[in-house]
């Protein structure tokens, strides 16, 4: 059985379930989860930040964070809660996020969720990140949550030994290199730009020392003073130089716009 709004709200009054609970979160058969004052950067190595008043949190394109929620969850040994993402946030960029508090589960909760677009999403405090609805089982569970709290301990529970670096897994044979593994990353337009540039950059630079032999073989010929020659061929060097650093920066300009 999922407890209603009716339900919610009198296990709310009651003092279980959810502290520090806003009643206008009740919705349906759900409560709506807000942002509190702390999440976490994973990407940035798990850095904690704790939020000022009115300060917002600010997720970076591409970056995943743990979101803790203003509420202290205080689930029953006879409650499981489900949590999902709202959908508002899937508009803006937020990838979604379904988890679960079990039975026994007492603490803030942390949500985790990745900024899948390329724009920076600030999220206020008090603002709706989730839904949470209550089912109510058929026994109280023998097994309670026995979990970490990395909130209340200042630690994220993050299993990073799970993680590795390309050195460490770069001779499995599923790894390509670590070039392809990253143009893997990017929009298969990007990665064809990027491609078409490279080519571009590798054709003017082959085009340039072409260039320079010709010149080079042109002056012997026609010239039998070795000091011209030398000094041509100098001359030759420094402009075709130029020509390469200036295509390598034209082409650089253009790839970071």
């Amino acid at each position: 059985m999922t407890l209603n709004d009716n339900d919610i709200e009198v296990e709310i009054a009651a003092g279980r379930l959810i502290e520090n609970a806003a009643m206008g979160g009740i919705a349906g058969a759900c409560y709506e989860l807000r942002m509190g004052t702390v999440y976490y950067d994973l990407t940035e190595g798990g850095k904690r930040f704790a939020l000022k008043p009115g300060e917002v949190a600010l997720i970076k394109p591409g970056h995943r964070v743990v979101l803790i929620t203003a509420e202290v969850l205080k689930i029953p040994n006879d409650i499981l809660v489900r949590v999902v993402s709202k959908g508002a946030l899937f508009s803006v960029g937020l990838s979604p996020v379904a988890t679960y508090a079990d039975p026994g589960f007492n603490g803030n909760l942390g949500i985790v969720t990745q900024n899948v677009s390329d724009k920076f999403v600030e999220l206020p405090q008090g603002e709706a990140i989730a839904k949470a609805d209550f089912s109510q089982l058929t026994a109280p569970a023998a097994h309670l949550y026995q979990g970490q709290h990395g909130f209340q301990v200042g630690i994220w529970p993050i299993k990073t030994h799970l993680q590795k670096a390309y050195h460490e897994v770069k001779d499995d044979p599923r790894v390509l290199s670590e070039q392809e593994e990253a143009f893997l990353l990017l929009p298969v337009a990007t990665r064809t730009i990027i491609r078409r540039m490279e080519m571009t950059q590798i054709w003017t630079l082959v085009a340039v020392f072409l260039a320079l032999f010709a010149n080079t073989a042109t002056l012997f010929l026609i010239s039998s003073n070795w000091v011209d020659q030398v000094w041509g061929i100098v001359g030759n060097l420094a402009a075709s130089g130029l020509i390469a650093a200036a295509t390598i920066i034209g082409n650089f300009v253009r790839r970071s716009r």
